[in-house]
Formats: C-alpha cells, structure tokens, sequence
C-alpha cells in the first residue's frame, strides 16, 4: 500500500509540474513573445478613426446691384447619444440634461438607459450648435455627442425649389443644382483618429486629415425677380382657375436663367413629405414637360418664310375662312375670315389658314429642317435633372397634314425652355444659345470660376430677325397680344391658345394651354420671357390668361430694371 501511494504521489507531481508548465509557457508566450501584438490590439481598441464631414458649399443668388442671397447652407446639428452600460445614475443623469433639453422626455429616456446595453439608438437627433456645446462643457460620463452636417433652404418652397432640388438622406445632392453640381458642392471628406480611455472619451487626438469644403455656386437668378415671377405664377393659377403653369426669364443675349418658376412645386426642407405619386414636382415642368405649344410657334415659321425668301412682312394673301389638308379642315379660331393680309396682320390676327399656305410655300424638308436648327427636336443643354427634348416626328411622317398644323404648332411638342431659347434667337439677331443657370463657383479661397456656356450658331440672318421682331411688335401693339403690353417701351412676343391631344388620337374639347412668349424691350432686347397656363378655366384664350400675366411682370421688370 505504501509503494501504491508513492507511485500515485509521483503521477499526481508529474502531472502537476507538467500542466504548470504548460500554464507558465502560456503565460511567457503571452507576456513576452506575442506582448507587441496583444498591446497593438489594447491600442487598436482604444483608438478608433472617424469620417470628418466637409462643408457643402451654399447655393446662392443675386440681385441686380449684385447682392448675395443664401438659397441652400450647410448647418452643423448634433445627434445625442448615451450609453447606458457607462452610467450610473440613470435618474440623475437625465435631470441634469433636462436643463439644457427642457423638452427630454425623462422617464422615457430613463427606461431606456436602465440596463446594461454597451449601445442604444440616438436620444435625440437635431441638436443645434449652441445647446450641444452647453452639453459638451458639462462631461457627462456616457454622453456622447455626433456631428452631422444638414442642408438648410432658407426661403423653403418659396424661392425656386425646382431650381435647387435637395440633398438626401445619403448626402448625395437630387435633382436641381444640388444633383447636377453636386461634386463640387460636397468638397471632400476629411477623417479623424483619437484615443479613448475605458468610458469611451476622447483623451487626445492622434492625427488626421482635415475636410475640405465645396464650393459655393453663384446662380444666374435674380432673387428679387424670382421671388416675383413665382409669386405671379401663383396668382394667375389662382385667378385663372389654371391646372398647373411655369414661368423661365431669361437674357436672350447669353442664355444666362434670371427666373424659373413651376407649379405645384415642394419645400425641399421636407421633401420626404412629397407622395411617392406626386415626385414630379421636383423637376422643373419648364424644362420636362412637353406639350404642343400653339400659335407662338407662329413667329418661327414666319421667320423662316423672310429668311429663305419665301414671303416678306408685306405678303398679301387672301386665305378665307378655312382650307381642307389631307381631308381635314382647318380654320381660325371662332371660325374667322380675317380677308385679305400682310403676312404682318395674318400674324397679328393669329391666322391658321395664312400659316397654313406659308408651310406649303415651305414645303415638308424646308420647314421641318428650320424647326430643327430653332432647336426643337433637341434638349437646349440647361444645367437641370429632367430635361425633356421636343418631339419632332422624322421627316418620313412629315405630310402635309403635319406640315400644316406644324406651322401653327400642333403635332409637335416642345418645353417652354426650348420655346424660350427659340425666340431668344429672333431677339439676340439669329444665334441660338444654351440657358443656364449657374454663373460662376467660389472655392474656400474664393477664387472664382466664370460658367462659360459653348458658342451658339447663326440659324437665321440678322434682317430676318429685325423683321420677325418688328412683326411680334406690331402683335402687341395691334393684334391679339395687347395685354401683354407695357406702358414706355416696346413690347414683341406671340399668343398661343393650344388643344391638349386627348388618349384616343384626338384632342380634348374641354382642355387648352395658354401661353406667351416674347422679349423686350425690342429695339434692345435683355428679357425673354414665357408664361404657360395649363388648362385655364375662366377664360377661353391666351390672349386674357397668360398674355396679362407677361405683361404685369414685364412692367414690375420695367420698373425694377429702370428700363424706360
């Protein structure tokens, strides 16, 4: 028996010495041989990098001296954060925030806290500035606070929404300027590394790479300007019992956009209240809504007639009341005879029946090639989401049913923007150009760069757009265009009552589109301007709806711009 314990002792010793042995190896590997790798992981663990937001650079416009407007800043706000695991008085806690949070909820917040969870959801997320640093300065242990950058529109719905679109929850810029300049508005990303103790505060920044802001984008648009045309806009959809509308003013020389309007429009300060059927809204209906424009297609073709020399202002003909095309008749409004005109009064008296011979005159290849060069079948390259180019069906279905009604605007279809670029054409002396919106950039150093729209071609001959001007004069002054008219100078530009193509292949007899088009003042023009109505209810023609509404923001233009 004494043997049989001695054996056992010695197997008990042995394997003693032999698992301590083991256990005092493991603890040398750990102490001295993987020491480097376990003090990096303590380190990595109590250092951690985060993303430094840059500032997004505002958006901004101007007005006629050159004053500076913020239509989109980039604010700082703060999401607040508390991790339960680090507090130990959650009651405490939470009446000490109080004082700085008077609208905290307290008991919610400390049921929330009560546990031993290392993290929960932000406590509140829409801090200002001033109250985050009240919070800072106190220390609370397990308070932590989250920068984030939010995109503030100071006017809201009420400046040119469309215009600048929004920046969405990514931080990504939609639609407007905030998408189609977005990479140099964002800037770029900055980081930051930094050491934390066992609670999880910052005790010292270890480096990092500083944010760098966007760029602020100065806009062509005058604020004065365009807080009125939006405010017109609404006022004449309202006063006309109008379905919809939109508004562009623009300066025919240079393309520059001084106004943009749309309706309905959104706050892009709450986008996401916007229906998921409604989104349309974000796009400007200026430039993605196409519709076939009526009698202020007129002038274009007129102006092809003088151009190819075809007719001249002082053309005489005798149309009659009505012609028969492909055994479809078309007439006149109302089903006038107007007798015998110049091409000058067939254009003030609106004359189907005189268009309508002009565009045989034409022919299918010559009108349809002019159309063309005056942009329609084409996007006009504005600086916005959503452009939509005009239709202008191939030459092989340019009949002459189509090359007739063509000719006083039905059956093709353009944006109000392409119809504006259109007749900047005849008031800049026969050169298209690109409408744009943005004028110029200013980086952090505020070094500027000047928007350079490319150079526009010659379409038309300088006599041929004196004298389509001086015929969209006489329109004003004698014709269907009088309320269009303002008081000292002179005023060219072309009504059009348009039919809407209903879903059979025809078109409605309830519902039309009312729109001017024109520019002024016409010896020197500086303003194009187009106004567009969608299905007025209290009048029967452009010439009551859309035609006033031109001319009381041309005469508030007048006033403002001191044109007289």
């Amino acid at each position: 028996m004494g043997r049989l314990a001695i054996e056992r002792s010695t197997i008990v010793f042995v394997v003693t010495f032999f698992v301590g042995g083991i256990f005092l190896f493991k603890l040398f590997e750990r102490q001295v041989l993987e020491h480097a790798q376990f003090a990096q992981a303590a380190e990595a663990q109590s250092t951690s990098t985060k993303p430094k937001p840059a500032q997004r650079g505002q958006i901004l416009a101007q007005d006629k001296d050159g004053k500076f407007f913020s239509l989109a800043v980039s604010d700082w706000r703060y999401e607040l954060s508390i991790s339960p695991r680090q507090v130990k008085n959650p009651q405490k806690l939470v009446d000490s925030l109080k004082a700085d949070l008077p609208t905290l909820d307290t008991n919610d917040v400390v049921s929330k806290i009560s546990n031993d969870k290392v993290y929960i959801p932000p406590i509140l997320t829409d801090l200002d500035t001033v109250t985050a640093q009240k919070i800072v300065a106190k220390s609370y242990v397990g308070v932590f606070l989250t920068p984030k950058l939010v995109r503030v529109y100071p006017d809201g719905a009420n400046i040119a929404p469309q215009v600048l679109g929004f920046v969405g929850a990514d931080s990504e810029g939609k639609y407007g300027i905030e998408s189609t300049h977005d990479a140099d508005l964002r800037g770029k990303e900055g980081d930051e590394t930094a050491k934390r103790d066992s609670l999880g505060k910052i005790i010292d920044i270890l480096g990092g790479k500083q944010p760098q802001a966007g760029k602020d984008v100065v806009l062509t648009l005058d604020y004065n300007l365009q807080y009125t045309v939006e405010t017109k806009l609404k006022e004449a959809i309202d006063k006309f019992k109008a379905d919809s509308g939109s508004i562009i003013v623009m300066d025919p020389k240079t393309g520059a956009v001084l106004a943009l309007a749309g309706e309905p429009d959104f706050d892009p300060n709450n986008y996401a209240s916007v229906p998921a059927g409604e989104q349309y809204k974000f796009l400007s209906p200026a430039v993605s809504s196409l519709y076939e424009p009526g009698s202020v297609f007129k002038p274009l073709v007129m102006a092809m007639g003088i151009d190819s020399g075809t007719i001249t202002p002082d053309t005489v003909y005798t149309p009659g009341g009505s012609v028969t095309v492909n055994g479809h008749e078309i007439f006149n409004a109302n089903h006038k005879n107007f007798g015998t005109e110049t091409a000058t009064q067939a254009l003030e008296n609106s004359d189907n029946v005189w268009l309508t011979h002009l565009s045989s005159l034409l022919g299918s290849e010559k009108e349809r090639d002019y159309f063309d060069k005056f942009g329609v079948s084409k996007k006009t390259g504005i600086d916005l989401v959503g452009e939509q180019a005009g239709r202008l069906p191939p030459i092989a279905e340019w009949n002459d049913l189509l090359r007739s009604t063509a000719s006083f605007g039905q059956g093709v279809s353009t944006t109000v923007t392409q119809l504006a670029a259109a007749y900047s054409v005849i008031a800049n002396g026969g050169t298209t150009i690109t409408p744009h919106l943005v004028d110029k950039e200013i980086d952090a150093g505020q070094t500027e760069t000047v928007a350079a729209p490319p150079a526009g071609t010659t379409i038309i001959s300088t006599d041929t757009a004196t004298k389509v001007k001086d015929m969209l004069v006489s329109v004003v002054v004698s014709g269907e265009g009088k309320r269009a008219g303002v008081s000292g100078i002179k005023v060219a530009g072309k009504t059009g009552t348009a039919q809407v193509p209903d879903a059979n292949g025809g078109y409605s007899t309830t519902d039309s589109i009312g729109s001017f088009a024109g520019f002024f003042p016409a010896d020197n023009p500086r303003f194009t301007m187009v106004v567009r109505l969608n299905n007025p209810r209290t009048v029967n023609f452009a010439e009551s709806s859309a035609a006033p509404t031109f001319g009381e923001i041309a005469t508030w233009m007048t006033n403002y711009y001191g044109l007289r």
